[in-house]
């Protein structure tokens, strides 16, 4: 069978555009016209959609993609696994590896019905992992606990952390690593996996109000690799955070908030927060990417320049957020936007 994943590949000249709260009329925005890309899988259920998509292209130009594939069980439990495919026309194509790189196995506590989601991928491939002799290829994702209850499926943050896996190839991911926590993180779960590295909101009071973690951005530097993620706040809205670990994902340390959920409302009065954090580098300049959301539905994607990553700061104007695109969407679930070199194939993230 052919499953379909639907995602926005960002393939425009970025200093070339701009924007600061609303949009200015001279300024000429780009245009993406999306389109559905299907990857042919083998043996998978009946599916609910493809999100997350994660592309990376190695030392050799191979180009790869981790990617969340959603499918309900017997039961009625939705099933969130992360899955790996590839691509050999930059990208106008996909092509599953029949590997389930995180399965969403289902299991029973009690009379409950429940399963691992594991969503929200970033495969990596680190050009810097040789000379600090590290793994090249990481990815890191959201795991939590999903329970089945009246027929909804309901998602345990507390259950939950950014798992992170490693290896040689995209092929050889393995070894997961509990890698960060939130506020409500249930110890009972240090029966999996073990204790968690890193309780981010211990790391710095700047984190402590952060319940949750979730959508990591990766970008592999000299210096490290920086980590953006969105911490999740009690009540809304969260803000998106920037670290920076060494090679080997250890030594994490806190950086800054890059922007707070609330300017989003900068944009458009009816969003109400950032979500779907991505970091990319482009001509030697480094931008942060997110979604802005509206009562949780992403809507489109916004580009924003870093001024400079180990301060956590992007470009402002008079204290605001400077935008250098903004791609809308409206009407139904559009974002999480990426961007990779060489790949030209436009979609659309659903």
């Amino acid at each position: 069978m052919k499953t379909t994943i639907n995602y926005l590949f960002i393939v425009v000249i970025l200093s070339g555009c701009g924007s600061s709260g609303s949009r200015d009329p001279e300024v000429e925005l780009p245009v993406v016209n999306p389109s559905l890309i299907e990857i042919p899988v083998n043996g998978i259920p009946a599916e609910l959609g493809n999100f997350d998509p994660a592309p990376i292209v190695d030392a050799g130009g191979g180009v790869w993609m981790s990617y969340s594939h959603v499918s309900l069980d017997a039961s009625g439990l939705k099933l969130i696994e992360t899955r790996l495919a590839s691509s050999l026309d930059a990208g106008d194509s996909w092509t599953d590896q029949g590997l389930s790189i995180n399965p969403a196995a289902t299991f029973t506590i009690g009379p409950d019905t429940v399963a691992w989601a594991q969503e929200v991928s970033r495969l990596v491939y680190n050009p810097f992992a040789a000379g600090a002799g590290a793994d090249p290829w990481v990815i890191l994702w959201h795991r939590y606990l999903s329970l089945l209850s009246g027929g909804e499926t309901l998602r345990l943050f507390e259950n939950g952390w950014i798992g992170m896996k490693s290896g040689n190839s995209a092929m050889t991911l393995a070894n997961e690593r509990k890698l960060f926590t939130g506020a409500i993180y249930n110890d009972a779960n240090d029966t999996t996996i073990g204790l968690p590295e890193v309780q981010l909101d211990a790391l710095d009071p700047a984190l402590a109000d952060c319940v949750a973690f979730t959508e990591p951005g990766v970008l592999p530097k000299s210096s490290g690799i920086y980590v953006s993620l969105l911490c999740a706040t009690a009540a809304p809205p969260g803000k998106i955070i920037l670290l920076r670990c060494d090679h080997h994902m250890n030594n994490c340390a806190y950086l800054g908030t890059l922007i707070d959920g609330g300017e989003a409302a900068l944009l458009d009065s009816g969003y109400d927060n950032f979500s779907a954090s991505e970091l990319v580098s482009v001509n030697g300049e480094d931008y942060l990417i997110v979604t802005p959301s509206e009562n949780t539905v992403y809507r489109g994607c916004v580009i924003y320049k870093i001024r400079d990553l180990d301060l956590a700061s992007i470009e402002r104007e008079g204290g605001s957020a400077k935008a250098t695109a903004v791609f809308e969407a409206h009407g139904d679930f559009n974002g999480a936007c990426g961007y990779v070199e060489g790949l030209t194939i436009p979609g659309n993230n659903k």
